[in-house]
């Protein structure tokens, strides 16, 4: 038998496209979707130890689809049939915006390996193309129109609803996350008018995270109410419509109707007048100083709120945080001056200085998200004001409170005594 002999390049040519180099492969996630929902698109370099480098250009969609890069590109190494491979992997997310079939074009293979590749490995430069099956939206789906995985409704309140001073400010924080979503999409939650409430809806926070597992939307709105009368408050249940891609089925998020409870503010009870007999001088001198005593009770009692509301201010300011500040400034009017003057914050301060008046303005600012807000510079300017308040307030006025005419009463019997 006579040997055959080949060249030594045949035989590394042959040894070359028996065992490829490198490849690419590409897979989506979902290859089914709704429009405006969203599916993970991977693609991978592998290439043999030692041979050159080479990275993946992004897939490139146009204004079909919006892509975002969830992770910087990673490189790790994997065994596949007993051989190594070193990996180049790029995750992305995929938003189509149109109905129909999105052609994902191939990847393709950038740097050095690209420009040492063999004319045998020009095929394999580039990956294999996909096809993105995208569902229009279902009849009779509710608008806004939200395919999502998942989608929550929470809330929270600043103070206990089942019992609300009237007047007193109550803040409700209403937490919308969307699971396939971007906080962008979601709609602002809102409560309807009520014929006993004041309220005002704060421009909602939006946050947007996109994972490797999808995009997680979080919309926050805090609302703010303020009871006008004594008495409950039913308010409706709040829903948002979505789609559940995973069950294809509708679905709605909901917060359950709840009643507020509200209390009006009460003025302190009146001692009564005591009656008109004839007493013994000492016991004259002893009634008049238990209503002396009753009556510095009454005024402690009166001006503990006014402080609690103070030192509440104080730490919103030292925390900069411009909604406990309003919270805390609209408990402080209350407790100073329940019947008297607006109880929101464009309202408090009219007699106040310009600088006074800036800073309220600010603040009133911040609560619309318009601008930042400086807690420390409010404290340091208003506190004098809030002082200056207080002690008008509280100064004597003309006609005496009904301790006092008590008071007043009991030593007139006594003077009517030694006079007879």
């Amino acid at each position: 038998m006579r040997a055959i002999l080949f060249p030594l390049g045949f035989l590394a040519a042959c040894a070359s496209a028996a065992t490829p180099r490198f490849h690419i492969e590409a897979e989506l996630e979902l290859p089914r979707i709704y429009v405006g929902g969203e599916t993970i698109l991977r693609v991978r370099l592998l290439r043999a130890p030692g041979e050159p480098y080479g990275v993946l250009r992004p897939p490139a969609l146009g204004d079909a689809a919006e892509v975002w890069s969830l992770r910087p590109a990673s490189w790790f190494q994997i065994q596949r049939e007993g051989a190594a491979w070193d990996v180049h992997e790029r995750i992305y997310l995929l938003v189509p915006r149109r109905g129909g079939s999105l052609t994902i074009p191939s990847a393709e293979i950038e740097g050095p390996l690209r420009r040492q590749a063999l004319p045998h490995e020009a095929g394999a430069l580039r990956g294999p193309k996909l096809v993105l099956e995208v569902r229009p939206v279902p009849a009779g789906a509710s608008e806004p129109w939200l395919p999502a995985r998942r989608i929550t409704l929470e809330e929270s309140w600043s103070h206990d609803p089942a019992a609300v001073p009237a007047g007193a400010a109550i803040t409700r924080t209403v937490i919308l996350r969307a699971d396939g979503l971007p906080a962008q999409r979601l709609p602002q939650v809102e409560m309807a008018v009520q014929p006993r409430l004041r309220v005002h809806h704060d421009r909602p926070d939006l946050a947007t995270e996109h994972r490797e597992t999808g995009t997680i939307g979080r919309l926050t709105q805090r609302i703010v109410l303020v009871p006008l009368d004594d008495t409950e408050v039913v308010l409706p249940a709040l829903g948002v419509q979505w789609w559940d891609v995973a069950a294809d089925a509708p679905r709605t998020a909901t917060l359950p109707a709840r009643t507020l409870r509200l209390q009006a503010t009460r003025a302190p009870a009146e001692v009564p007048a005591a009656p008109d007999v004839s007493l013994a001088t000492v016991r004259a001198i002893a009634v008049a100083l238990a209503l002396l005593m009753a009556a510095g009770l009454w005024l402690r009692a009166r001006k503990e709120p006014v402080r609690d509301a103070r030192r509440q201010l104080r730490e919103a300011c030292r925390a900069n945080d411009p909604y406990a500040a309003r919270d805390a400034l609209v408990r402080w009017k209350d407790a100073v001056s329940p019947d008297t003057g607006s109880r929101l914050v464009q309202g408090i301060g009219k007699d106040w200085d310009a600088a006074a008046q800036a800073q309220l303005s600010a603040l009133d600012a911040a609560l619309y998200g318009r601008r930042g807000w400086n807690g420390k510079e409010f404290w340091k300017c208003i506190r004098a004001w809030l002082r200056r308040t207080e002690i008008r307030r509280n100064a004597p006025a003309r006609s005496l409170p009904p301790f006092f005419r008590l008071q007043d009463s009991s030593a007139s019997a006594i003077r009517r005594e030694r006079a007879a």
